[in-house]
């Protein structure tokens, strides 16, 4: 049943479900029911949009052969309530699936078409009582009914309320039309009352029977659904542990700082999708540029710049990653076939260390990045930041190595004489 599981439930409604299951009537609670009774509907609407012309042809098989063959007073009478008001309700059918405007009200249709059918021929069979017409009008009387309760299961509380509600009009109809007293009760008896009860206590086992599986789809849909959840996070997870232990082997070793940042733009250029880059440190009040990917000629110039006056140094003191889509004309242009593009985002990654500022890296790309590649880059920014502290101080201790050996060898040459 593809729709009964058109929504996802929750797990109070889970659990109702399994407790309908275990009673006797399966009933639900408010939502459920509605949505069953929509289900029914729709399965009632979809039988009779593809049966609508079998009904016709199996009207015109049983009434055609009589009005030929029998062409009495009375028979003639008698179409006026086992002839037209069936017809009616079949063009009602017909127009509520066919008609757009009306297809709406394709349910308030059925319910209205059975009643009219079925006060047609019980008034029918009332008035041509122990008459030809009469038998005729009782059979059809009993087909309605089973046609209404098996074979279109609609609802049967809605159903018998219809048959009900055609029985009080036919009655009302009997004593306007001044039909002759008493009423033929067991007649009526054997031709509606007893089918009634048949009909409708099997259109309420067809019924439970609808409720168990509409309940059991529901519930493997959901424990379908929650499987797809389960197995698409693990991938998810996995992918993430794939991508942070690639970034993991990328920053290892013993690098300098524009080593890391040359790694670090590679592996961004790779995973999310950047069409290029630049990496900054801070170093007193300015940001230095440590690496570049694919940067235009005038994004190359820019070596250092200030921290206070330019998009890096808002980013780097607001310490959040920042995806800004309104790119300054001529900043980080992406170079193309047809010359130079203005990036769709840019990226800015702002890396600190507690509260200690270390750098930033920004990162443009042709269209923007999703949220889950933002994810990604907050999961690495701890072991950049830890990778990029310990390449800053290992710079630094190479650097005074390099002082204390140029003064040594200061010191150690010999003088001229």
């Amino acid at each position: 049943m593809p729709a009964a599981s058109e929504a996802a439930i929750s797990k109070n409604q889970e659990g109702v479900l399994r407790n309908a299951l275990d009673s006797l009537l399966v009933t639900f609670d408010g939502e459920l029911e509605a949505r069953y009774r929509e289900h029914a509907h729709r399965r009632a609407r979809d039988l009779i949009s593809h049966s609508v012309y079998l009904l016709g042809l199996l009207y015109l098989v049983v009434v055609l052969p009589v009005m030929l063959l029998v062409d009495t007073a009375e028979m003639v009478a008698w179409r006026n309530y086992g002839v037209y008001p069936i017809a009616v309700s079949l063009l009602a059918l017909w127009c509520s699936t066919r008609l757009s405007w009306l297809t709406a009200h394709t349910i308030g249709v059925m319910y209205l078409a059975l009643g009219i059918a079925l006060a047609g021929t019980l008034l029918g069979a009332i008035r041509f009582h122990d008459l030809f017409p009469g038998q005729i009008s009782a059979f059809e009387t009993i087909y309605i009914l089973i046609i209404g309760f098996s074979i279109l299961r609609l609802p049967p509380r809605q159903t018998l309320i219809s048959c009900l509600c055609a029985l009080a009009v036919t009655l009302l109809a009997a004593l306007f039309q001044q039909l002759p007293l008493p009423l033929p009760l067991l007649s009526m008896l054997l031709y509606f009352v007893i089918p009634l009860i048949i009909c409708a206590l099997n259109g309420y086992i067809l019924d439970i029977s609808a409720r168990r599986n509409f309940a059991n789809n529901l519930l493997l849909e959901s424990e379908s659904s929650q499987l797809a959840r389960w197995r698409e996070q693990a991938e998810k997870d996995t992918l993430r542990q794939q991508q942070l232990n690639l970034f993991l082997e990328r920053i290892a070793g013993n690098l300098t700082p524009a080593q890391l940042f040359e790694r670090v733009l590679g592996y961004l250029i790779e995973q999310i999708g950047a069409k290029a880059g630049a990496a900054y440190t801070l170093e007193e009040q300015e940001l230095v540029r440590q690496a570049g990917w694919g940067l235009n000629a005038s994004a190359s110039e820019r070596r250092k710049v200030p921290q206070d006056e330019t998009l890096l140094g808002a980013a780097l003191n607001q310490k959040l990653l920042i995806q800004q889509h309104s790119v300054p004309a001529g900043y980080l242009d992406l170079e193309v076939g047809e010359g130079k593009r203005k990036p769709a985002t840019l990226l800015l990654w702002p890396i600190h260390q507690g509260e200690f500022a270390l750098g930033i890296v920004e990162v443009a790309g042709s269209q923007p990045f999703s949220t889950a590649d933002e994810a990604l880059l907050n999961e690495l920014h701890r072991p950049l930041a830890f990778a990029l502290q310990s390449a800053q101080r290992r710079q630094q201790f190479l650097s005074r190595l390099d002082e204390q050996d140029n003064v040594c060898l200061l010191y150690t040459s010999p003088s001229p004489r």
